[in-house]
């Protein structure tokens, strides 16, 4: 499969639109009541905790790995399948693949609810930003994170700025080669 073939742009598309087009293999859901669309995806996911609802705190992501598979993922979040609980108000870091392009790693996220579906949890996560942590975390706590948190729009950022340099790349070796 060529890599063309794999690319998949993601991006927001304001719900106030009569008519939405979802190219495949995406199912989208619409829900007047939100301010993205989503895109309903299965993807594998993992994430650690880095500070819970008791106040304990891994400022490195330390804690054990929970992993799990997202369910669907819009521009303000993911819902995500685990075995594990979460409990609402936990900060959580992500790594997790959109379209078998490139990972998304130290993705931060704010647990937003925890529904026991059988033997497995469905967690809804709010990508949220550093600043937002000012609000949550002590100064010192601040202090002690690593500097490559980022949100989930940086990071797709990040992954779009190095999929165009390697294009770059690419290109720039086949003119070479071209003027041999």
């Amino acid at each position: 499969m060529s890599q063309k073939s794999k690319i998949r742009f993601i991006h927001d598309v304001p719900t106030t639109e009569t008519d939405i087009v979802v190219q495949r293999p995406f199912k989208l859901e619409r829900d007047e009541m939100r301010r993205f669309v989503r895109l309903e995806i299965t993807s594998p996911m993992s994430l650690n905790k880095i500070r819970d609802t008791a106040g304990n705190f891994w400022p490195q992501g330390d804690r054990h790995t929970i992993h799990g598979h997202i369910l669907n993922i819009s521009g303000g979040g993911v819902l995500v399948e685990v075995d594990q609980q979460l409990d609402e108000g936990d900060v959580v870091i992500m790594r997790f693949t959109l379209q078998d392009v490139e990972n998304l790693d130290w993705v931060l996220g704010l647990v937003k609810r925890s529904d026991l579906d059988e033997s497995s949890y469905l967690v809804g996560i709010e990508f949220i930003t550093r600043e937002a942590l000012v609000d949550l975390f002590t100064r010192a706590q601040m202090d002690l994170l690593p500097a490559h948190l980022h949100d989930f729009n940086e990071g797709v950022r990040m992954m779009l700025n190095k999929y165009i340099r390697s294009q770059r790349r690419i290109a720039a070796s086949g003119n070479n080669h071209g003027s041999r």
